[in-house]
């Protein structure tokens, strides 16, 4: 803690700045940072007092343009980065019987919802688009790879950790903006919790997309155990239904990927081609982790930038 936010305690200590902690709760106030100023309010109260006061300067735009360049910048000089695995030559035989040599490149996460992303862009569809996730490797990969354009966006129980619900946030979009483009950006392990709501789509024809992210496993929860748990892993590794089957039994359309190779194809049928009717894309990708990420009780600049193993304090494991 005495790391956290060097340059906002040098501030506090310059008296032009500090650490403001806002929360509803007193019983908060300085229990794991001591703030510069408290505020007893809702976030939403501080948000609003906020923004009256920057209207009172003659352009609050120029209070933020050197961050948003610097934040440019950086994204530019670095980039997220998207894991590519070499390219597998299987012999298949067709339905004369003969036999062909293909190329099979195994994807990952960042790979297809980076794909997903290019096209809604070049489609000129991004603003008219709902995303949902659960939670896991799936939903950190849609926020860093979507590109935000609009407010409310996406729908996520973000850091509350509430696994499957992707499929009926993405339900309620719909109902709630028929308009809309309603994607459920979806993890096994999340899906396999709910996908009961199927039975949901069916009846009432409800034409929403799930992007299921297939990769049999809880790989947020895997990527912890490995880096906390010397590699003990324990129940993350999923054995899971045919997807396509189960989307059949339902009687809603459903695609399924394996391959860079038939992705581009895939993806586009998959965004534009079923707007009518609820459809299912089922992706099989290899186990990444979401990257960068920092432990636990580290400080920034101790961010985990690859995937390789670092030492970390055991201790610090989340829950």
């Amino acid at each position: 803690m005495s790391e956290f936010i060097p340059e906002a305690r040098k501030a506090a200590e310059e008296g032009r700045g500090g650490v403001i902690h806002v929360d509803i709760r007193l019983t908060e106030k300085s229990k794991q940072v001591q703030p510069t100023y408290f505020v007893h309010s809702t976030a939403k109260t501080f948000l609003q007092s906020l923004n009256t006061a920057l209207e009172a300067y003659e352009n609050p735009r120029i209070m933020t343009a050197e961050w948003i360049k610097k934040m440019k910048d950086l994204k530019t000089k670095y980039p997220i980065g998207i894991p590519k695995f070499p390219t597998r030559h299987i012999t298949v035989t067709d339905d004369a019987g003969e036999s062909h040599v293909v190329n099979r490149t195994p994807m990952s996460a960042q790979h297809v919802i980076q794909e997903m992303n290019l096209q809604l862009l070049k489609a000129g569809q991004m603003d008219n688009c709902i995303f949902t996730t659960g939670v896991g490797i799936h939903q950190m990969v849609a926020a860093q790879l979507i590109t935000w354009t609009q407010p409310r966006q996406m729908l996520s129980s973000g850091s509350l950790g509430t696994m499957g619900v992707s499929l009926g946030f993405c339900i309620g979009a719909k109902l709630a903006q028929e308009d809309k483009i309603c994607i459920s950006v979806d993890g096994d392990g999340s899906f396999n919790m709910t996908f009961t709501e199927l039975k949901t789509l069916m009846e009432q024809k409800i034409p929403i997309k799930i992007l299921l992210l297939d990769n049999e496993s809880q790989m947020m929860v895997e990527y912890w155990q490995r880096l906390f748990h010397e590699k003990r892993y324990l129940a993350v590794r999923n054995v899971n239904p045919k997807y396509t089957v189960l989307a059949d039994a339902f009687g809603i359309k459903n695609l399924y990927v394996d391959c860079e190779e038939d992705l581009e194809a895939k993806m586009k049928e998959f965004l534009f081609e079923c707007q009518d009717e609820p459809v299912l894309f089922h992706v099989k990708i290899e186990r990444t982790p979401c990257l960068p990420l920092v432990a636990p009780g580290q400080r920034l600049e101790n961010m985990i930038l690859e995937d390789e193993d670092f030492e970390v304090d055991p201790a610090a494991a989340p829950s």
